[in-house]
């Protein structure tokens, strides 16, 4: 098994910085699941099978019997055989029961559970691509992604079954429904019962070890914002989770342990499996290590703090608001820490002060550690290094194993030194192969030389690491994920009272920003902020909810139509 090449450099002097190798970046051993099997490589082809990781010793004798995940709330689990089982069924149920062929794409609109990586890694296996769908989306928003996407096939809960089929119908796509179901409890009319196609049933190895893909094939394609207009599929590859897979390795970095013996790492899993943060950091980093996840379908501060009491997890994947609720939350006591080793927090910007509030509620030694990434990176870019002297908290660490970083005039796109600040560019082989069928933003956003510009301003200071100051592209982070102003502006402009709408995010102090909306009134229209505010919320997913309408008589604009949002921001300021 040859490892990509960790970059052996420094930091240069001029604009670029380059982290080091630091020790070698082997596997311990073999990964399970899908995650072996994408070392199974020749050349530069991926094979799929994994029926030799089925029966090797190695796997039998290591974690195959330990739980891999379990729900929460319902308390389903499967062990890593079981769900290497279920995988493999799954993916011979697409090819053979439902007639899919390798490159037809299956949508996975669930909440955490731990069928999801049967759905998502079983579809991999069959030669699938996976676009994975936050299971809070309405209509309109499941809508637009299947448009772009074309799925054959739509996996999804029954409480999302209704959106899903309107969804599709919208789109005017012909996909068959496979519904997570209770198998005592009926299904919608026409829905496909998960259990019967894939936790029962045979695998067909002969099958599915036919199936090879190119480091360059698409693997996933999640949705992201990019630096403006509405969300645009992102072209993960093969050879992406790969190179994510073998830097997540380093031993700097690598903050789970090996599931060996009678110890397993238990991980509360937070972060949503259809965000790039969920799917490649909590759940391949993990599985890939034989930990026990603990699966949330929807975040509550009790459920958590429940999870974090009897569960006695050893790490904790947060982002800002939970990260603030874990230091400032009366019910967080010492206990709650009892086993955990690191705390790691990453999707948005957190306070110096609010990790010292963790820090000083928990009284043991425990790291936190920050990172920064984006869907387009594969969720990897930088981290704080472990056992490292952290003198910021707010910084967001150095660049990962064969990360690069540059930093641009965003005016001009020349090159600052290092320490200045500017537009940050990211070069890695984990950047995305480029946006769905938008060849247009693809290009906008990579350069020729293969950087990722990320609509980020910051610098970098060789002591303490990376700095996040602002962005320059459009996006509201509320609770770590993205909102598109565009979006939430093409729904104001829809209502028969608005002429027309813009939306910037505002600071919120537990959600990072909120969306506000300024609008002008068609003439002879009257509406309420009240109502403009529940007319949106009836069309898209909770967290893009508009805190604050403001009426105003004009939008400041370019000459060329497109919205001043800085003279907005200034305006509220």
């Amino acid at each position: 098994m040859r490892c990509l090449p960790l970059i052996d450099g420094v930091e240069d002097a001029q604009n670029e910085i380059i982290f080091p190798s630091h020790g070698s970046s082997h596997l311990e051993r073999p990964l399970p699941l899908l995650i072996l099997s994408l070392y199974e490589r020749e050349g530069k082809r991926t094979k799929l099978g994994l029926r030799d990781a089925h029966s090797s010793d190695e796997t039998r004798n290591g974690f195959h019997f330990m739980p891999s995940s379990e729900c929460a709330e319902s308390k389903k689990s499967y062990t890593y055989q079981q769900l290497q089982k279920n995988m493999a069924v799954f993916a011979t149920s697409l090819r053979k029961k439902l007639g899919l062929n390798p490159g037809d794409v299956v949508a996975a609109m669930l909440p955490n559970c731990p069928q999801f990586p049967v759905v998502a890694f079983g579809a991999l296996q069959a030669g699938c691509v996976v676009t994975p769908i936050n299971p809070i989306y309405k209509e309109l928003e499941v809508t637009h992604q299947v448009s772009t996407t074309a799925p054959k096939v739509f996996v999804t809960i029954p409480q999302c079954y209704e959106t899903v089929v309107k969804g599709l119908q919208n789109a005017k796509i012909d996909a068959k429904i496979v519904v997570i179901d209770n198998p005592s409890a009926p299904i919608p009319e026409g829905a496909i019962r998960y259990s019967e196609i894939s936790e029962s049933g045979e695998a067909d190895y002969s099958l599915l070890d036919k199936v090879e893909k190119n480091n360059d094939d698409v693997a996933f394609i999640p949705f992201s914002s990019g630096t403006t207009g509405l969300p645009k599929g992102v072209e993960i590859t093969y050879g992406n989770l790969i190179a994510a897979i073998e830097i997540m390795q380093n031993k700097r970095n690598s903050f789970p342990l090996l599931t060996q013996g009678d110890f397993q790492d238990v991980v509360p899993c937070i972060l949503p499996f259809f965000h790039i943060y969920g799917l490649v950091v909590a759940l391949m980093g993990h599985l890939a290590k034989g930990c026990k996840l603990i699966s949330l379908p929807k975040f509550s501060a009790g459920l958590y703090l429940d999870v974090l009491d009897k569960q006695k997890p050893t790490l904790l994947y947060v982002v800002p608001p939970i990260a603030i609720l874990l230091g400032k939350h009366p019910d967080v006591k010492v206990e709650h820490f009892e086993r955990v080793r690191n705390v790691i927090c990453g999707a948005a910007p957190l306070a110096d002060s609010d990790v010292h509030a963790i820090l000083e509620k928990c009284k043991r030694k425990l790291e936190f550690n920050q990172g920064f990434g984006a869907t387009e990176t594969t969720s990897l870019a930088t981290t704080t290094l472990m056992d490292s002297t952290i003198l910021d908290y707010s910084a967001c660490g150095v660049p990962m194993a064969s990360v690069l970083l540059k930093f641009v005039d965003p005016l001009t796109g020349n090159p600052v030194p290092i320490g200045e600040p500017g537009e940050l560019y990211v070069k890695s082989p984990t950047i995305m192969k480029g946006y769905h069928k938008n060849e247009k933003a693809t290009k906008e956003t990579l350069t020729e030389d293969g950087y990722f510009k990320t609509g980020d301003l910051g610098y970098y200071k060789p002591e303490a690491g990376l700095y996040i100051t602002d962005r320059i592209k459009e996006l509201i982070k509320v609770k770590g994920m993205q909102v598109a102003p565009a979006e939430l502006e093409s729904i104001l402009r829809s209502h028969p009272a608005v002429q027309d709408a813009a939306v910037i995010g505002i600071p919120h102090e537990i959600y990072g920003e909120v969306p506000k909306a300024f609008v002008i009134r068609k003439n002879g229209k009257e509406t309420s902020a009240e109502e403009l505010q529940s007319f949106v919320a009836d069309r898209v997913a909770v967290f893009k909810k508009i805190e604050e309408v403001a009426f105003v008589n004009d939008i400041p604009k370019t000459t060329t139509g497109k919205i001043l949002r800085k003279d907005l921001k200034k305006m509220y300021a």
